[in-house]
């Protein structure tokens, strides 16, 4: 795999190559942007650039071939460390931190450098960010350490203060609907578009939301908070929770898919909010204008932005691992207040 097929984020490729040439590569990097557009792929392959045998580093260009790019593309490398938040726990561990850093301060086992990728830096909490901070204020020589999260906003100061930022955009559409043709997530170039319009940038999103089940359970729950006659919150919270879980028995996929329907509730309200504006929603599905349209004529823009904030609220807790079931019927019931039980008829 080469720079070109990192897709979307070659201003980022030429800024680094800037760097290292000037003589101005930083040892630390925080990569900040939404999930899905490429951060942890791209990580993967500066680590890869940076570990090349063959090329000159001044390059910037992993060649892919010799035993250093080989090994680093394995994840075998022994001057590549990688470490994320286990799928069990809410937060990074600072047992984690800490033997990181322990192996991460030994010499290079093959070249002159080495290179840690540490993910889920959001869940981070103070006590292993801090632990972190000798490692960031004198690394070793040469090394490389690559921080992961959705924002800047989420880290320490003094995490932020010591690492260069680097801000990952959501792809663009064409990008994005290229990606999902060559690995088959979409059928046809019309499937491509409208899947690149509504994953909103992101891979994971749209990859998601290519799920024909999915797809149904969406329309019929969009459907179902926006008709007139209102809904049952707790029927809706126990249907929202069984769909769910035929996701699998992982729970990282039934929180996968659960943070994908929360957030196609989100985005029609910022199509109500459009709509109470005067403005035409930006919505690529017209039944979805439809809902926001209707919505929007029973609702205050003041409870639209509350409904919205729930949603993504509710997002930032299933990200956490908080209980499932009662995340989702939390947010069932609060929409229910706000939009309107049920109606008898």
């Amino acid at each position: 795999m080469s720079w070109h097929s990192v897709r979307g984020h070659d201003r980022i490729v030429t800024l680094l190559r800037s760097n290292l040439r000037n003589g101005r590569f930083p040892h630390a990097f925080l990569f900040v942007g939404p999930d899905g557009v490429g951060k942890r792929t791209f990580a993967r392959k500066l680590a890869q650039a940076l570990l090349c045998e063959r090329n000159p580093e001044a390059l910037l260009d992993p060649c892919e071939a010799c035993p250093g790019c080989v090994q680093a593309a394995a994840g075998t490398h022994p001057d590549l460390l990688e470490v994320a938040r286990p799928e069990d726990r809410q937060e990074l561990p600072i047992r984690v931190i800490r033997d990181l850093c322990a192996e991460f301060s030994l010499k290079p086992g093959r070249g002159i450098r080495k290179v840690a990728i540490v993910d889920d830096v959001d869940d981070m909490n103070d006590e292993a960010a801090n632990a972190f901070l000798k490692t960031l204020e004198e690394p070793p020589p040469g090394a490389v350490l690559i921080l992961i999260g959705s924002s800047a906003e989420l880290q320490l100061e003094t995490i932020v203060s010591r690492c260069q930022v680097t801000r990952f955009e959501p792809l663009p559409e064409q990008v994005l609907g290229e990606l999902l043709l060559e690995r088959g997530v979409a059928g046809d170039a019309d499937d491509a578009a409208r899947l690149a319009a509504l994953g909103e940038g992101s891979v994971s999103r749209a990859t998601g939301l290519a799920d024909p089940e999915l797809e149904r359970f969406r329309r019929e729950l969009i459907d179902e908070i926006s008709a007139e006659q209102g809904f049952d919150p707790s029927e809706l919270a126990g249907r929202l929770g069984a769909f769910v879980k035929l996701a699998g028995k992982e729970t990282l996929d039934q929180r996968r898919r659960a943070a994908l329907l929360v957030g196609e509730l989100a985005r029609l309200f910022r199509g109500v909010l459009w709509q109470t504006a005067g403005l035409s929603a930006p919505c690529p599905d017209p039944a979805d204008r439809r809902s926001a349209q209707a919505l929007a004529e029973r609702l205050e823009p003041e409870d639209v932005f509350v409904l919205a904030d729930r949603c993504f609220e509710a997002t930032y807790h299933l990200q956490r691992n908080l209980y499932m079931p009662l995340v989702l019927e939390s947010l069932c019931h609060d929409l229910g207040r706000l939009i309107g039980p049920r109606v008898p008829a």
